[in-house]
């Protein structure tokens, strides 16, 4: 099995004093069900507002999942803050009817910090996944309505968001995306919701982080070239929906599909790095580049008329 390492390492703890948070602890519930986290949060404003959400985080193989190795903190930010609006990409925005900020940073814990083992523990209290996680959060603060323009957004601790959307649901409105790694997210509002602009302000963008992801993979000459060679022909047919919208999203979802499998099956063989874990000293190249590919297909399926 492929563990890609870093060649810096990061700092694990960035987060923990959040966690004697009395705003954060006393507002967010987080429970452990098998391999699912499921959070519950309400957040006030302090002038009769009040704004709630459920988190859930699906994970592929987990080691140490509890609440305390998740450290799921939630937060309201203002939506007019010209430091947070810095950090979106073009075409989107904050909506001020769900302010909230949700920051995973599992931290390296001390064993002292964990209890007794089962087989999901190693003594370590530190947490880890292989491949991705799906990540929902579904609030009654915001309404669905098809093909609508929620978006889940994803960022470093204080970096750029980038739209990481697998789906956006009924039931209010719940808004899920996949990732290989931690950080915060937020749900945002996609001005770029169809035709030329999701082309040229979404799906081209998309194709773009994917490809470059798939650069800084560590992968051997064979498998690099055949995943290079099937993002062409995304990129081909993404290019003609310029001109035809339609035809162009539906072509590209075919080689984008193959691409998805081969990440997934060389996952599995053990040919692409897929490990992640809270020390923050792997690469988890096969969950970065799977939920990079799931963002673009959502995209690529709203180009063509789906819901």
């Amino acid at each position: 099995m492929i563990t890609r390492l870093l060649r810096h390492p990061t700092f694990a703890l960035l987060i923990m004093a959040s966690l004697a948070s009395p705003f954060a602890s006393a507002q967010v519930a987080v429970e452990i069900v098998g391999d699912t986290a499921h959070a519950t949060i309400l957040l006030a404003d302090g002038q009769g507002g009040t704004y709630d959400a459920e988190v859930t985080i699906a994970f592929d193989a987990p080691l140490n999942l509890t609440a305390s190795s998740l450290n799921l903190t939630a937060e309201l930010f203002n939506p007019a803050d010209p430091v947070m609006r810095s950090r979106l990409p073009a075409g989107l925005s904050f909506t001020d009817a769900f302010p909230m900020i949700v920051t995973v940073e599992p931290p390296t814990l001390d064993w002292i910090f964990t209890t007794a083992f089962d087989g999901a523990e190693d003594g370590s209290g530190a947490l880890s996944f292989r491949n991705e996680y799906l990540l929902e959060i579904h609030t009654h603060n915001l309404a669905w309505s098809p093909a609508g323009p929620l978006r889940l957004l994803k960022a470093p601790v204080g970096g750029s968001f980038a739209d990481v959307t697998e789906d956006v649901l009924e039931g209010s409105a719940r808004a899920r995306g996949r990732g290989g790694a931690f950080s915060q997210f937020v749900i945002g509002v996609d001005a770029n919701n169809s035709g030329l602009p999701l082309i040229l302000g979404v799906i081209i963008p998309k194709t773009s982080a994917l490809s470059l992801r798939l650069v800084s993979a560590v992968l051997d000459d064979l498998l690099r070239g055949q995943l290079v060679g099937l993002l062409a022909d995304v990129l081909t047919a993404v290019t003609s929906a310029i001109v035809n919208p339609v035809l162009g999203c539906t072509n590209a979802l075919v080689p984008l599909d193959q691409f998805m499998a081969s990440v997934q099956q060389n996952a599995d063989s053990g040919n692409i790095a897929n490990l992640w874990r809270a020390q923050h000293d792997v690469v988890n190249d096969a969950g970065e580049l799977e939920s990079l590919a799931q963002t673009l297909r959502f995209s690529l399926l709203r180009c063509t008329g789906a819901p």
